[in-house]
């Protein structure tokens, strides 16, 4: 059977700063329901553990800087 001291956890590759809801809302100077509902529309690239929701700095920071912190909006729908 599977013994608690038998698994290891996974240590977090260097380099590698996780973000939470409240840093994002911090860093895109946005609520927390904007956090949420970017991460809904799939605008925010994250894990979860658990019930707690992740973003990889560096994966952010360059949408950061390419969007501004105005925010990250979808991409508008053509009519055609």
């Amino acid at each position: 059977m599977n013994n608690p001291k038998d698994q290891q956890e996974t240590p977090m590759p260097k380099g590698v700063t996780l973000l939470t809801d409240h840093d994002i809302a911090k860093l895109f100077k946005v609520s927390l329901s904007t956090v949420y509902r970017w991460r809904k529309q799939k605008l925010l690239p994250h894990f979860e553990m658990g019930v707690n929701s992740y973003y990889v700095q560096e994966v952010i920071v360059p949408l950061l800087l390419a969007k501004g912190s105005k925010g990250l909006q979808a991409a508008p729908v053509e009519n055609n």
